[in-house]
């Protein structure tokens, strides 16, 4: 990447380059037909914002994508790592030529501060002010509920990193034209439970048990799954509220009638809390506990705590590109991997398309995922320059991201294997591989 070009993709990350994951945008006002606005203003902390004056590479106008994730809130742990990851993609793409003929991507990095109202907010004002033509994010399905029906009707094209409900399997379809408008890195959660309740049906062959997960779509569509294929007796469903602090109440319901084991979908904010109150309150029981609970900081802090507790988790490849890139492993958070990978999908996407639209991308980005005939050209983590170069000569390709394999279906979802971990002195270790194959059949 020469100077210019380096300097102009830092300028276009908010003058903060791959490391920078906050700076100050975005204060709220009504605009006059009702809907919401962002102005730029140095009272919240929005991510990175983005230079509207970003200078092109010679090739056209700059192209416009936008990331929204938990840069704070409670799922701050892991945002962070997304942006970054989402930024990393855009230099990267940015450094190989950019797409279209040279044209660059400007990234407009938002932050959902949590809250699923600010995150649809936020990304009208990336459609109507910044002109977007894709989103990557967000990392909570509660949000991604919410933001999926603006990709729809907007026909911007959404790929969220982190959003594994059920519920939004076939989310995002306008009817006007029979695009889909909204598609995940991440797998369907369908799998994960399958995973949980193997755990609990395999390695813990509990007769009874619980589940206790975080009140939104996520957590329930997860749990509920889960009770399904659980062989046992489940005693309670229980969810739990993200707006308090006591959680007596709900651990007393959950643990009515003494289940041997809980199945838990939860976040680590509340989750630290709730743990903590579960051990003080005595209650016993073995957790089995869904990915997002799976935060190195929480697991060290509560070694005692969670010592034996089972996670499961899908796979990631995790390349050593990839980590190298991210500058070490420590900054590569739960689901970052995806973002990277939902944002070359994009640049890919474009690129076979020929435009930089919403609609470009939703009818493409399958097609650039998965291999198509015996042809196809295998492209990996920072080889966009070699895609584009395949995709200019009208050959198909197949990217294999940082994630691993994100071979797309038909409602723009990966199918992936996954883990079984173990805490171990307060880090996870893996127990158990779980191949592709159990889920045949299956989902």
């Amino acid at each position: 990447m020469s100077e210019r070009t380096r300097r102009t993709v830092l300028k276009g990350l908010g003058g903060t380059g791959v490391a920078g994951l906050v700076s100050l945008a975005g204060c709220s006002r009504q605009s006059s037909g009702g809907g919401s606005t962002d102005e730029p203003t140095e009272t919240e902390a929005d991510g990175g914002g983005m230079d509207t004056e970003t200078e092109s590479m010679g090739g056209g106008e700059p192209v416009a994508l936008g990331s929204i994730f938990p840069v704070t809130g409670t799922n701050s742990a892991y945002g962070g790592g997304h942006q970054q990851a989402f930024n990393l993609a855009v230099e990267e793409i940015n450094g190989a030529g950019g797409i279209l003929g040279g044209r660059e991507i400007t990234p407009v990095n938002r932050d959902t501060e949590g809250a699923p109202s600010r995150a649809a907010q936020k990304f009208r004002t990336m459609i109507n002010q910044e002109g977007i033509a894709g989103l990557v994010g967000p990392y909570s399905s509660g949000i991604g509920t919410t933001l999926a029906p603006i990709a729809r009707d907007n026909q911007v094209m959404e790929i969220s990193n982190g959003n594994t409900s059920p519920a939004l399997a076939t989310a995002g379809v306008n009817e006007s034209n029979g695009v889909k408008y909204y598609g995940r890195t991440a797998p369907n959660d369908v799998q994960q439970a399958l995973v949980v309740a193997r755990v609990l049906n395999q390695r813990i062959e509990a007769e009874t048990a619980s589940f206790l997960y975080v009140d939104n779509p996520y957590g329930q569509g997860l749990a509920e799954a889960a009770s399904e294929s659980f062989e046992g007796e489940t005693l309670n469903m229980v969810a739990y509220s993200q707006q308090t602090s006591d959680y007596t109440s709900t651990l007393d319901a959950v643990f009515e009638g003494d289940p041997e084991a809980i199945g838990t979908v939860m976040y680590p904010g509340n989750g630290r809390t709730i743990l903590e109150q579960w051990n003080q309150g005595g209650y016993g029981g073995q957790w089995v506990g869904a990915e997002a609970i799976l935060s190195p900081e929480l697991l060290s802090d509560l070694s005692d705590i969670v010592e034996g507790m089972y996670i499961t988790s899908p796979q990631t490849a995790n390349s050593d590109t990839f980590q190298e890139n991210m500058g070490g492993q420590g900054n590569i958070t739960q689901f970052a991997p995806h973002a990277y990978d939902a944002t070359y999908l994009m640049g890919f996407a474009m690129e076979a398309a020929g435009e930089a639209s919403g609609t470009g991308i939703a009818e493409n980005v399958r097609s650039v995922s998965r291999p198509s005939g015996d042809g196809d050209t295998g492209i990996s983590v920072a080889e966009f320059e070699a895609g584009k170069e395949a995709l200019g000569n009208g050959e198909a390709i197949n990217y294999d991201g940082a994630s691993g394999s994100v071979d797309l279906n038909e409602n723009l979802e990966p199918v992936v294997p996954y883990r079984i971990l173990e805490v171990q002195d307060g880090e996870a270790e893996v127990v158990e591989e779980v191949p592709l194959s159990y889920f045949d059949g299956k989902i």
